[in-house]
């Protein structure tokens, strides 16, 4: 059976990427929880989509700009409702304390960095290391340098490509969708990430099958959309909903 993950926890119905978010997931079925990493001012590795708090936060400006404690100060709940308000920005070390209580599997996606030498691969490691979770990690990356310094330092941890149209032309890797099994296949890498658009094509989660590489595919809350993935193979399915995904998934599967 597919493992369910909840996309920044169950962002749908909690702030993404919060406690509660997290929390709510596996209250709803979820098997874990992919979520995003950023490096801190000062080093620390935090829970955090977008670059800037302006959208998630009562506060402004980037993450990489702040501090740990200049961050602790901002409200990342209240905007999803009042029911939220004072939920603090989590640390990854607290991520993984979650984690390692109640998920089978967390997917940690590393942002691209603003500046060439950020530790945050090594960083990132040392945690997960930290928290005895190694097995229970997939390392995902639109950045495949990144993915290979992981692979480098821990090649026993699950390293994932993500890919979707917008951010291959930007990261000049178009090449990657003429042929995603064997780019990703030739990385070394154990499972692609794709957008659930490029599971409409014809028999290409057995291409990756073929060449031992899993399939993650995100972002699924439509039930038909996520039995289709159940059928052809896919290993993880995210969601911001787990809990209409798992009901989905469960009746297939009975």
């Amino acid at each position: 059976m597919s493992l369910i993950l909840g996309h920044r926890g169950a962002s749908a119905y909690a702030p993404d990427n919060t406690r509660s978010a997290f929390e709510l997931a596996v209250q709803q079925g979820a098997d874990g929880v992919e979520t995003d990493i950023h490096l801190t001012k000062d080093g620390i590795p935090v829970i955090q989509h977008n670059y800037e708090i302006d959208r998630n936060s009562n506060g402004k400006g980037y993450v990489e700009q702040m501090t740990y404690d200049e961050l602790l100060q901002y409200d990342f709940g209240s905007w999803k409702g009042e029911q939220f308000k004072g939920e603090k920005i989590l640390s990854l070390d607290e991520a993984l304390e979650i984690a390692q209580r109640s998920m089978s599997l967390i997917n940690l996606e590393l942002k691209q960095t603003m500046h060439f030498n950020s530790p945050i691969v090594e960083k990132t490691i040392e945690a997960v290391k930290k928290h005895k979770m190694v097995d229970r990690v997939m390392l995902s990356s639109f950045d495949y340098a990144l993915l290979q310094k992981a692979q480098l330092l821990c090649p026993e941890m699950l390293i994932a490509a993500l890919y979707d149209e917008a951010e291959v032309k930007q990261n000049n890797i178009e090449e990657i969708l003429k042929d995603p099994a064997s780019y990703i296949s030739n990385l070394g890498f154990d499972f692609a990430n794709p957008h659930i658009d490029y599971l409409c094509e014809e028999g290409i989660v057995e291409k990756f099958t073929q060449k031992g590489i899993g399939v993650t595919v995100w972002t699924v809350d439509k039930p038909y959309i996520a039995q289709m993935c159940v059928k052809r193979g896919v290993k993880c399915i995210i969601t911001n909903k787990p809990k209409v995904i798992c009901k989905a998934v469960r009746e297939i599967c009975d």
